[in-house]
């Protein structure tokens, strides 16, 4: 599989600019998706085209929060139904998903800060590149891939809003 729900970080610091900073966190919900999350502010809505190896081809969906250059907040999934890897287990699934976030974003650093394969399967994730640092969680839950994906200046570091964002992920 070519790519695993890769988050556009181009896009991302395109698009960072244009949002204004909001003081109460909003409650986001994804009725296509099967999910809710809450985001310190209104997030921009996104879909993208994206094909595997084998030219099927599928959407990525994401929701993108970024009130500064410094800080942004974004969850993306996609239904993998038709796409899911026939050769390859949950857990690699999830760690070739992480090794091509990390990927796209020039890391440095990644540090796998946890793994659980039970009922809502997810890999959880920090990483350090020259430019940013941030936290994610992707996880695959009844074949939709979820990414929950905080990215915060180096200067800023990872501040407790990144938790905060990637624990009210909640699927309906």
């Amino acid at each position: 599989m070519k790519k695993f729900l890769l988050i556009p970080v181009l896009a991302i610091m395109t698009v960072c600019s244009s949002f204004t900073p909001a003081s109460d966190w909003e409650k986001y919900t994804s009725s296509e998706g099967h999910f809710s999350i809450s985001f310190p502010g209104k997030p921009e809505e996104s879909v993208q085209d994206d094909e595997t190896d084998d030219n099927v081809f599928y959407k990525i969906h994401s929701a993108t929060y970024a009130p500064s250059e410094a800080e942004a907040y974004i969850t993306g999934w996609a239904d993998m139904t038709t796409v899911f890897p026939k050769n390859k287990t949950i857990k690699q699934f999830l760690e070739d998903c992480r090794d091509n976030v990390t990927r796209s974003m020039r890391a440095l650093q990644v540090n796998t800060t946890a793994t659980e394969l039970g009922d809502k399967p997810y890999i959880e994730f920090t990483f350090a590149s020259d430019e940013a640092t941030g936290k994610d969680r992707i996880y695959l839950i009844n074949k939709f891939q979820y990414s929950i994906i905080t990215i915060f200046s180096l200067k800023t570091g990872i501040p407790p809003s990144a938790d905060k964002f990637i624990g009210s992920f909640a699927t309906m």
